[in-house]
């Protein structure tokens, strides 16, 4: 155990942003309902109390630990949604402990193997792989109710399963999807309202995007924006592309397994279409979206927070919206739409004394009043299908398209407390293969070499 707490530590230190990475006011905060009420919990998020905590009508406090209440963005939905469980639930108080995000990862690993941790630990696809490596989190198989379990997205559900157990469960997932400018789209003689429906589809649009040339203003334009460098975000959406190949980071039995065939292939095509200058080379995230949100990028691969990025980035708001196709990612070599999705998460420390409480705000938060005020707030997603599918959450074509690749998105392969720092090593690998023009198959074998040393296989 101590041989696996000092290698989390030591991940913390070099770990990479996720997907859905915050930024925000770093402020810290404690939220509390009044203690007094009358309001009645709503039948899905009361249990048979009989048995459980409350039962006596005694109160009991509960923490949970977010970055929501430290960023401007989602401070005055979490705490509404708190109160709200609380009052529901008046035998129950929350303090909440907001941490900026760039802290959170680093305060909740020492504070959970310290024996600190809050009761409800929120995180997201990579932090929660490290939190369960430093055995924090409890398993929820029993704990949580099986309906609500039976009711999450396999796909989401496998994403939050370690060694056959349930250590988490999803909230606000950000699958990725495919966006298209439709003024591109146009100017190379496509059909905007047709969004390309296969692999091949695609890379032939985005060829004939970036033979366009140059914008009026002779801004390089390019066919196909995907991150190819820099951070380790661009390793963790190329499992995306990967998949699309067939290939994957890991076999079946949770090898590393970088220099498989489908890799090979994928990294190949990439490569291709950089040197075509179809896609930018060398660029991240940030860089591609304002690319998109300028009019130089034909297509672009994003979560469903990206339309809020590209509305900012161009100045025009929802107006911008008007220029936007949407759809789910083209079907591959594998015959359906592979992709990736990161998401919030919520857990049970595992030494919480609190521990049916603690599963009931989970539930709460999950369940239908909560995702669906949330979603209003704040445009989320639910993992649960009995919510994703409500006319609430499928309000606009968008939401439609994103609550549909939901159904098809993978997790994460981050079921190694190393995952960051592994998409870190991938990155490189990409960057020397797309920028230094090194041979795939050589690179993927050292890079396959230093990430298994990494992870002690």
């Amino acid at each position: 155990m101590k041989k696996t707490l000092a290698v989390v530590l030591s991940a913390v230190m070099v770990s990479g942003l996720a997907l859905s990475g915050c930024g925000g006011n770093n402020t810290s905060a404690t939220t509390a309902a009044p203690k007094e009420t009358t309001t009645a919990a709503p039948a899905e998020t009361k249990k048979e109390e009989t048995k459980g905590e409350g039962a006596s009508g005694e109160q009991v406090t509960i923490t949970m630990s977010n970055w929501l209440e430290a960023e401007e963005a989602t401070s005055d939905i979490f705490k509404e949604l708190l109160n709200d469980f609380m009052a529901a639930n008046p035998d129950i108080k929350v303090e909440s402990q907001a941490i900026p995000f760039n802290q959170y990862k680093d305060q909740v690993l020492i504070a959970g193997t310290s024996g600190n941790a809050a009761d409800v630990i929120m995180g997201n696809s990579q932090m929660m792989s490290a939190f369960n490596g430093a055995g924090i989190l409890a398993e929820l198989d029993d704990l949580a109710s099986g309906d609500v379990l039976d009711d999450i997205y396999p796909g989401y559900l496998s994403g939050t399963t370690y060694g056959g157990k349930v250590k988490a469960l999803s909230w606000a997932p950000h699958p990725i999807a495919m966006y298209y400018n439709k003024d591109l789209f146009t100017k190379a003689g496509l059909d905007p309202e047709k969004a390309p429906a296969t692999w091949e589809e695609m890379t032939e649009a985005a060829r004939a995007i970036a033979k366009l040339g140059k914008d009026d203003a002779g801004n390089t334009l390019y066919g196909l924006g995907i991150p190819t460098g820099k951070v380790a975000h661009t390793g963790t959406v190329f499992n995306g592309i990967f998949y699309t190949y067939g290939g994957h980071f890991v076999d079946d039995s949770g090898n590393v397994d970088l220099n498989n065939e489908g890799n090979v292939e994928a990294l190949t095509w990439t490569k291709q279409l950089v040197d075509e200058k179809v896609i930018p080379a060398g660029l991240e995230i940030k860089d591609l979206r304002g690319l998109f949100a300028s009019g130089q990028i034909g297509i672009i691969f994003d979560g469903d927070m990206g339309r809020s990025a590209f509305r900012s980035s161009s100045g025009l708001g929802e107006d911008f919206d008007k220029k936007m196709g949407i759809a789910v990612i083209p079907t591959g070599k594998t015959g359906r739409s592979e992709t990736v999705y990161t998401e919030h998460q919520l857990g049970v420390f595992a030494k919480s004394e609190h521990k049916e409480a603690a599963v009931r705000l989970v539930e709460y938060l999950i369940g239908k009043d909560a995702m669906v005020k949330y979603h209003k707030s704040n445009a989320v997603l639910s993992a649960r299908k009995s919510i994703a599918t409500l006319p609430e959450m499928n309000e606009d074509y968008f939401m439609e398209v994103f609550n549909k690749q939901s159904e098809t998105a993978s997790p994460l392969p981050a079921t190694n407390a190393m995952f960051d720092n592994a998409m870190n090593e991938v990155t490189k690998a990409i960057e020397r293969i797309v920028v230094n023009n090194e041979d795939i198959k050589t690179v993927l074998e050292e890079t396959n070499k230093t990430i298994k040393e990494m992870y002690g296989q």
